[in-house]
């Protein structure tokens, strides 16, 4: 893979410094500083009572990603998070997480991912709602998924027949036709969601540019309910990727995009029908989160 200019001095940069991680620092600084302003504590009830206030209610399509490193002025566990929002949702509604497995099954072919006990690397509420009682999860390597509630089946159920893991028959593009509320909790100010790589998987046959974001053709493996081993293949890309959503999160209105704060804890909504379409729109005019690789030289 080709790296950019901006890599490069990045590389350089953890070389002289000795800084191995700039993003961790960052986060690790920002927690720092608002542990000493922010004193207000909460509980499962206050942030439930946060997403309902944001449109969440019973029957809801609801997709959560998530910092737990952000909730320290939370008073209570995750399990007791993933309850209360399914018990404001009820068996009518549905409940998504990522769950993307060890990335270095994507890079070792001697590893095959086990679905059922492989732990998820989307952070702890995300492990804690993957072992939850009645909680499926897609076959997919890349980016896979867990689904509680009454469309989690349909949901999941193509993720490996996918020509890639965000086309039309993924979970993350079928959860915006049910119109689901994508919630982050503790994630930064201009972090979307996973949803918006649906944009490139769209988009990918109709212009130039979006075309080099799957240009390779990679089979996995995996292991069946039964231990067997299957296989699966798609379509994926070999190229650097650097994003700044904020560039598209500044065209979204308050009937895509409404956020507010619990103590500390930034809590944001996007609404995924109406915010796929309008990240589509922009995208077939150039405007898009990447700015490696830029779409500056492409005409649209």
């Amino acid at each position: 893979m080709r790296q950019s200019a901006l890599t490069t001095l990045g590389m350089a940069l953890k070389r002289v410094t000795g800084i191995r991680d700039f993003s961790l620092l960052r986060k690790n600084l920002h927690k720092r500083m608002g542990m000493l302003v922010y004193h207000r504590t909460y509980t499962a009830d206050d942030i439930v009572g946060v997403m309902c206030a944001l449109g969440m209610r019973a029957g809801s399509v609801v997709c959560i990603h998530a910092s737990m490193k952000e909730f320290y002025n939370y008073r209570g566990t995750a399990e007791e998070l993933i309850a209360r929002i399914q018990q404001t949702l009820t068996p009518e509604g549905t409940l998504l997480m990522p769950a993307y497995p060890d990335p270095a099954l994507q890079h070792d072919d001697s590893r095959i991912f086990d679905p059922a006990h492989d732990k998820t690397f989307a952070g702890h509420l995300a492990e804690t709602f993957r072992q939850s009682p009645g909680v499926k999860r897609s076959i997919n390597v890349q980016h896979s998924v867990c689904a509680w509630g009454r469309h989690a089946d349909w949901l999941l159920h193509d993720h490996s027949h996918c020509a890639n893991c965000w086309d039309e028959d993924s979970p993350w593009y079928r959860m915006t036709t049910l119109g689901a509320l994508v919630f982050t909790l503790g994630l930064d100010s201009h972090y979307i969601g996973t949803f918006d790589h649906c944009v490139e998987a769209l988009l990918y046959k109709e212009h130039p540019y979006w075309a080099q974001f799957f240009t390779l053709r990679k089979t996995y493996r995996y292991y069946d309910p039964q231990g067997q081993v299957r296989q699966y293949s798609c379509v994926e890309g070999d190229l650097e990727r650097r994003t700044h959503e904020m560039t598209l999160i500044r065209h979204f209105g308050p009937a895509i995009y409404r956020k507010t704060r619990l103590s500390n804890l930034l809590v944001k909504v996007f609404e995924s029908k109406p915010c796929l379409d309008k990240m589509l729109e922009l995208g077939r005019k150039g405007v898009t989160m990447y700015y490696v690789p830029s779409p500056k030289r492409y005409k649209f």
